[in-house]
């Protein structure tokens, strides 16, 4: 084995596992580059599976990050939601994409404690052993399988189990609800979304967004048909964290990304993100 042609080999996964913990592109770029620089020290004898290895110490980096961000989120004006990041511009990324996730479940690991949002990573996305979970967390394997356990629960509670075909099932319920918002028709728009649907809009107290979470068809269908009139964009459907979503741009530069997660009772989740800090590496494959 050389350093650096394994790491090369599990940097698209190490890259998607930091960013599934921390929701944030920076943070997770930063954790792997000090991945590289712990795992250029390591005397590479001594490791038997790097995959399990670099899945720990990423993890374990993720942690720590997100640990050091509470606060700042906790003060950060509305909602605060996973950067978006846009199947297509970079090939880096393409293991998040390929995870299907989605923003949905993303935002609701970043509601968890980080121990439960890491736990659930190492478990559910990395397919780590308790014990290696535990060793991440500081814990016993127990204790592991708890965290995982209220982790998974707190997933299903707020955006239910997955579908057989849950990205391109959130893919036809996005694209009809978009026609339905064009069409402006409220109670169109409202038979779409699911009796328990919640809209989180994430400005970063920068731009116009709701500060606070909108909840039931009704409202949300209101307050999509008014966004719809506010101002001319072009609306690109996308891959966005891994799921169903669309890239708003005016006059050639992105304002807005969305995502929907879908139910069988309808849309249930929306998440729009507007922060322009947020925006910067958003491209267009």
């Amino acid at each position: 084995m050389e350093h650096g042609a394994v790491f090369t080999a599990h940097r698209s996964t190490m890259l998607a596992a930091a960013f599934h913990i921390t929701g944030s592109r920076h943070d997770a770029e930063d954790v792997v580059q000090d991945a590289w620089e712990a795992w250029s020290r390591v005397d590479l004898a001594t490791v038997r599976k790097p995959h399990a290895f670099l899945s720990v110490m990423v993890s374990r980096l993720a942690l720590n990050a997100v640990r050091a961000q509470r606060r700042r989120r906790e003060h950060y004006p509305g909602p605060w939601l996973p950067d978006p990041v846009v199947a297509g511009d970079s090939p880096e990324w393409e293991v998040l994409h390929r995870d299907g996730l989605g923003q949905a479940l993303d935002f609701v690991l970043s509601t968890l404690t980080p121990e439960q949002a890491a736990a659930y990573v190492l478990r559910k996305v990395l397919d780590v052993d308790y014990p290696s979970v535990a060793e991440v967390l500081e814990t016993t394997p127990a204790a592991a399988r708890q965290l995982v356990s209220r982790a998974q629960r707190a997933v299903t509670s707020a955006i239910g189990d997955s579908l057989p075909d849950q990205g391109n099932h959130d893919a036809q319920a996005l694209a009809k609800l978009a026609d339905a918002v064009l069409s402006g028709e409220i109670g169109r728009v409202a038979a779409l979304l699911a009796p328990d649907a919640v809209l989180y809009s994430d400005g970063g107290g920068k731009v116009l967004a709701a500060r606070k979470p909108l909840f039931g068809p009704d409202r949300i269908a209101q307050f999509l048909i008014g966004i719809s009139t506010m101002e001319e964009v072009a609306i690109v459907p996308a891959v966005i964290n891994g799921g169903a979503g669309a890239v708003f741009l005016r006059e050639g530069a992105v304002t807005m990304t969305a995502t929907v997660r879908a139910g069988e009772a309808g849309v249930s989740t929306l998440c729009f993100v507007r922060n322009p800090d947020k925006l910067a590496a958003v491209t267009l494959g």
